[in-house]
């Protein structure tokens, strides 16, 4: 009986051994046949080609899964219809990095706003715009395909404004979104009735932040600070409105609200060897506490007299000097920088204007066809003076302001501005050797009219090109 059961054993295990190695096989074969073709398609689509080129890369996908399911279900046909499918997968995934191609080169101002709203959180922080921008680069992509390049130039440039507005707003609602949710829950908590002006400076925290972020989206610091005062502000609201409430509910709740008032006087005073006697109020013995802390405070400022040397005063001011003469020749520096820029152009090519962590160029100089974005040839020696006044300070990061005056409708002017800003870009990136994310630009239209726009030569002033190089350490 044993004997049997041990044979039939070694049968059973040669049996899985004998399937197992067949199946490992069969893996490998597969594996063999179809890695290229999936490494194609890989390829395609690390280089967004889902996004740029969705039809052709669809395509791929589609005959690709096709092939794969036949091999798995030992579809009649065997291996010449597989790979069949398999060679139109790679057709299909080729033409679409044609076309990621000619994306990189017309739709190159669209590729880089949408991966500034990626960076921004766009698709968590504002989905709508995010997905009104991606429908439109999709059509974008689709003209490419059909080689309609006019189309997709258009397509593009709507989806690169959708882009921008999505990235600022997604800015706005990760700085100022806590805010705006403890303000809400304050205000439905009734602090406006009951904690008017604890909520009221949350709002204008909230303000003051939004203003900050719509002036410079990239400086955020200042914009986040404001946004967590706004947020904590919010949170106190709400407790007051809560607290006073429940105050306001039974009258005895006065009485437990000073008595435990009084315990944290007590607590105060115990280390201190103060008054905590409140049968005439807080005053007696909150006068007292202070009275003690400040001769506390007295003391230890005696303390540190005593304890200063003359060498380590020496030291101290040897250090100020030392930050002063740093300081000083920074300025110094600087200033040598701006007045080197300064000479570089006359003063009906640019004015350059220092204003706070800012410096501008504004090239009254440089004119445009109208209704056109297209630099002239006679202005690339201006264009030369403006690459080599960034130079001055190579690692600063760089936005291009279009500007028109008044004339038109707002959104014509706009469109108008932010193509003539993507130009000088263009000319820029193509002729100096900066990185794609040290340089960004914006059309404002007329928006930021530095003269009146009821002259012929306040318009001509407020046609202009903005170059502003932040000077921000």
């Amino acid at each position: 009986m044993l004997d049997k059961m041990i044979s039939m054993f070694i049968i059973i295990t040669v049996i899985c051994f004998f399937y197992t190695d067949a199946s490992l096989a069969q893996n490998s074969l597969k594996n063999n046949l179809f890695k290229d073709y999936l490494d194609i398609i890989e390829n395609a689509k690390q280089k967004n080609a889902d996004v740029l080129s969705p039809e052709f890369f669809r395509k791929a996908q589609e005959k690709y899964n096709e092939a794969d399911s036949d091999y798995d279900k030992n579809k009649n046909g065997g291996l010449k219809d597989i790979r069949r499918k398999l060679d139109e997968s790679k057709q299909f995934a080729e033409k679409a990095l044609e076309v990621v191609e000619l994306a990189n080169l017309y739709l190159k101002t669209s590729i880089e706003a949408r991966e500034d709203a990626l960076a921004a959180n766009a698709p968590l922080y504002a989905l709508s715009l995010w997905n009104e921008a991606e429908k439109i680069i999709h059509d974008a992509g689709i003209n490419l395909e059909d080689d309609d390049i006019n189309d997709a130039r258009e397509a593009g440039n709507k989806a690169t404004d959708l882009y921008r507005k999505a990235e600022l707003a997604a800015i706005k609602n990760g700085i100022l979104g806590e805010a705006r949710k403890e303000i809400e829950l304050a205000e439905k908590a009734d602090a406006m009735d009951y904690a008017y002006h604890t909520i009221m400076d949350a709002k204008n925290q909230l303000i003051e932040a939004e203003k900050l972020i719509e002036s410079n989206p990239y400086d955020r610091a200042d914009a986040l600070a404001k946004s967590k005062k706004a947020a904590y502000q919010g949170r106190h609201a709400k407790y007051l409105a809560n607290t006073i409430k429940k105050l306001s509910q039974k009258d005895t709740n006065w009485e437990t609200l000073i008595l435990k008032i009084e315990d944290i006087l007590t607590e105060i005073a115990k280390p201190l060897n103060a008054s905590a006697e409140f049968d005439e109020g807080f005053d007696k013995s909150v006068k007292d506490i202070v009275g003690k802390l400040n001769e506390l405070i007295e003391s230890e400022k005696q303390a540190h007299q005593e304890n200063e040397t003359l060498h380590a005063e020496l030291d101290k001011i040897k250090e100020i000097d030392a930050d002063k003469t740093a300081l000083l020749e920074k300025q110094k520096i600087l200033d040598q920088k701006i007045s080197n820029i300064r000479s570089l152009f006359t003063t009906q090519e640019a004015k350059i204007v220092h204003e706070s962590n800012n410096l501008i160029i504004r090239l009254y100089g440089l004119n445009f066809p109208s209704g056109q974005a297209i630099i002239q040839p006679e202005y690339f020696s201006l264009l030369s003076k403006v690459q080599k006044a960034i130079l001055e300070f190579p690692d600063k990061y760089i936005l291009i302001e279009g500007h028109t005056d008044a004339l038109g409708s707002p959104e014509t002017n706009r469109i108008l501005s932010e193509k003539r800003a993507a130009a000088v870009k263009e000319y820029l990136l193509a002729n100096m050797n900066l990185e794609d994310r040290q340089i960004t630009h914006y059309g404002l239209g007329d928006q930021r009219p530095i003269a009146s726009n009821k002259t012929v030569d306040g318009r001509a002033k407020n046609r202009r090109i903005d170059i502003v190089i932040s000077l921000q350490e």
